[in-house]
This record gives structure tokens, sequence and C-alpha cells, in this order.
């Protein structure tokens, strides 16, 4: 006998799972009240959940060679940051990141040298995208790695929807002049790169 597994939204629609066990399950997609049948086995569950993270990802997405979507947000130290304020003055290094997120924490070291050597230089700003996640975690997590650049709570994950961020990490480097230069591939030595994302346009001479 087939049961409801799991309903996931699609926007105006739903996608339904039924199935008696891991490996028999039939996907369907449809208003709640009239759903079609895609067909079955588990491959399909995995291609039904790739169409949700498509339908639920925002419809542009902050690209290389696009000017950074704009953004205020204050730190967990209290420190209102505008990432236009940083446009004239120096390239920012904003990473999107989860506590829970091992390939995030082994980025950490990067990070803190960076800070340590280059802070007047290059900005770091690192976003918590919420997801699972809380201020308090934010704590435990930084006095365990003991964090010493800017992190701060996507609160409502604004932020980290207007990026087009749906995985962790997610890096972008965003030149002086606010323009996006990498989202994610991130050059393992920026420091070399600094000379090319701190020429100011003439707008900023």
């Amino acid at each position: 006998m087939n049961v409801l597994m799991s309903i996931f939204p699609l926007n105006s629609r739903y996608l339904y799972v039924t199935g008696n066990n891991a490996h028999a399950v039939t996907v369907h997609v449809g208003m709640s009240d009239r759903a079609t049948k895609l067909g079955t086995s588990s491959q399909i569950l995995l291609l039904a959940m790739t169409v949700m993270l498509i339908e639920t990802a925002p419809a542009t997405a902050a690209d290389v060679g696009d000017l950074a979507p704009d953004f205020e947000i204050a730190t967990q130290d209290g420190v209102v940051l505008q990432l236009s304020e940083f446009r004239g003055r120096k390239p920012v290094y904003l990473v999107f990141w989860n506590t829970w997120c091992s390939f995030c924490i082994k980025k950490v070291p990067r990070y803190i040298k960076l800070q340590e050597q280059f802070a007047y230089k290059i900005e770091i700003i690192a976003i918590n995208t919420t997801w699972s996640d809380s201020p308090a975690d934010m704590r435990v997590f930084e006095d365990r790695f003991h964090t010493n650049y800017s992190t701060a709570f996507d609160l409502g994950k604004l932020i980290t929807d207007r990026f087009g961020v749906i995985n962790v990490p997610a890096e972008f480097i965003i030149d002086v002049n606010g323009i996006i230069r990498y989202r994610n591939r991130v050059p393992e030595y920026p420091i070399a790169h600094l000379p090319d994302w701190s020429v100011t346009s003439a707008s900023f001479d």
C-alpha cells in the first residue's frame, strides 16, 4: 500500500512523493487536488528534488561581471556593514556559510590568515545563511575556531537569496568598483590578484 511520504512546495504547485519503501516511490506534481504521475523509482525522486531546487531558486543570481547587489547587515559584534561603502576603498571577499558545513570549516584558516595579514587591503564578510543555524551556534563556532573577521547572521535570508545562494560555502570576490570578479572557484592565493581587484574605475578617481 502506498502512503504519502513527503510534500514539497513548488511555487503554485506541489510535489508529492508516495511509496511503500525507499526504493519504490511515485512522484506526482500538480495542484493539491489534482496531481500528475511522473513515474517511479528513486532516480525520478532525485530528478524531482532537482526540479524543486531549480523552481525555488531566485530567477536571477548575482554572477561574474554584475554589479554586486547592495546590502546592509549587522555583524555579530554589532557593527553595521553596507557593501557599497567599500566601493572605491577596497575589494570584498564575501562568503556565505553555515556552522555545520565541513567545507566551510576547512576554509576558516584561510580567512583568518587573510584577515591577519591583509585586512587593510581586502574586507572579509562571512554571512551565515541561517539554514539550520542560529546566532548562538555562530558564537560557539567563532569561539571554537577563533575567527577574527566579520561575521553576520542573515535573518530572513534576504541577502542569501539576493545573491542566489543555494549551497555553502558560496564565495564571491567583489572588486573595488563593486563588480563581481569570482563566484566560487576563488584563486588559491587571492593576494596575488589584489592589485587587479583594486584598480578603481574613472568614477572613483
